[in-house]
């Protein structure tokens, strides 16, 4: 009975400690105003400051994030994710949906000056001249030059079909008949020159008209054949064109020279703002169709991305190494702030409720506590009082 009562009283005195202990980390013990108690209600700013250091000094560290950042292969990642049929369901088309509004938040005029100050700061002859035989390429690759070929055909064909065009060929034709009693005429001229003006006039409506049907089925053949003569010239055109752009030294001058005055011109202010008005407004149409031609087009770009990934895992590298580096100076130059934000946040938290959620977070571990201070307190209890009882 000697034993358990030394171990009880021991235990007893144990778990007092503990629980009083534990009790003064959150709030006074029974209320009474004990000096270093409640530690953590009277502490709290000082605690924030010191948490929101501890974070920033140990957790916002740049190099060990920019590795964790580099080591993710985020790259690859984001684009499989992106690349992912379930995923694309999901984002692509709330994204086609909002396109618009995101273009229609940008004022046309804004848009314009934008880039005619881009023109004008950032290029020079030679790098207008780069990056516009860069664009012919990329429609040439993509067989996108076709439509500009399409579109030039079926706007020439308006005009020649138009009557004003006619009215203009047989004005034309007229003022060469009124020409032909100067000079040498040839047989043509003397055939027209003996016709009566009444003839003159049919023959030059005659004239007029298949020389437009000639034209117009001359066209709507080039349309129709790839490997019309016209289609022909055309690509050898462009692809001349892109050469000179990219390499001709008197083209790059000539850009020089017209960039500044281009632009300022008014008129090339007028025609972007024109142009962003357009690209918006087509977009709106476009992305409100069934068969979206934007969506059509970012998603054959997402079904290239796997086999991209495949064939240029040094890009996704470098992509990596980009996003590590920027993720390192977002850090080095925020961490301040993300610390500040802390310490900040849990100053405003009430003491209270940061007392009652800490306790109720912690209270099984809390218990534990009090119950080992208990069991360790009776055992040394018992340690004392045997060693007491063998040596005296």
């Amino acid at each position: 009975m000697a034993y358990l009562k030394a171990f009880s009283e021991a235990a007893m005195i144990g778990g007092l400690a503990d629980w009083f202990a534990v009790t003064a980390l959150f709030r006074r013990p029974l209320g009474l105003p004990v000096p270093h108690t409640a530690i953590l209600p009277r502490n709290q700013n000082r605690i924030a400051d010191e948490l929101g250091r501890f974070i920033e000094y140990n957790f916002l560290r740049e190099r060990p994030v920019a590795l964790r950042v580099y080591r993710a292969a985020p790259t690859e990642k984001l684009l499989r994710r992106l690349a992912d049929p379930a995923v694309r369901r999901i984002w692509l088309p709330p994204l086609c949906a909002r396109l618009p509004d995101l273009l229609q938040t940008v004022p046309p005029e804004q848009a314009a000056r934008f880039a005619a100050k881009l023109l004008a700061e950032q290029y020079d002859g030679g790098k207008i001249g780069g990056t516009l035989a860069d664009g012919m390429e990329l429609l040439k690759n993509r067989d996108m030059h076709e439509s500009l070929f399409l579109a030039l055909l079926g706007h020439t064909r308006t005009w020649l079909q138009s009557e004003s065009t006619r009215v203009l060929l047989e004005q034309n034709l007229r003022e060469w008949a009124a020409k032909i009693d100067s000079g040498s005429p040839g047989s043509w001229d003397k055939l027209k020159a003996s016709l009566k003006s009444a003839l003159v006039g049919r023959v030059d409506d005659w004239v007029a008209a298949k020389v437009l049907d000639w034209a117009d089925g001359c066209l709507a053949d080039a349309a129709a054949q790839p490997d019309h003569v016209l289609r022909q010239m055309f690509d050898r055109q462009y692809a001349r064109m892109i050469g000179e752009l990219r390499h001709s030294a008197s083209w790059h001058r000539r850009l020089e020279a017209g960039k500044a005055q281009l632009a300022a011109s008014p008129a090339l202010q007028h025609s972007l703002a024109q142009l962003w008005q357009s690209l918006t407004e087509w977009t709106r149409r476009d992305t409100a169709a069934e068969n979206s031609r934007i969506r059509a087009q970012i998603e054959k770009l997402l079904d290239r991305i796997p086999a991209q990934i495949e064939r240029n895992p040094r890009l996704m590298r470098r992509a990596d190494i980009r996003l590590a580096l920027l993720a390192r100076e977002l850090l080095g130059s925020n961490k301040g702030r993300a610390a500040t934000f802390v310490a900040e946040q849990v100053k405003r938290w009430n003491g209270e409720e940061i007392t009652d959620k800490l306790e109720l977070g912690l209270g099984r571990d809390l218990q534990y506590i009090r119950i080992n201070g208990t069991l360790v307190g009776g055992l040394a209890g018992l340690l004392i009082y045997s060693l007491s009882q063998w040596l005296f």
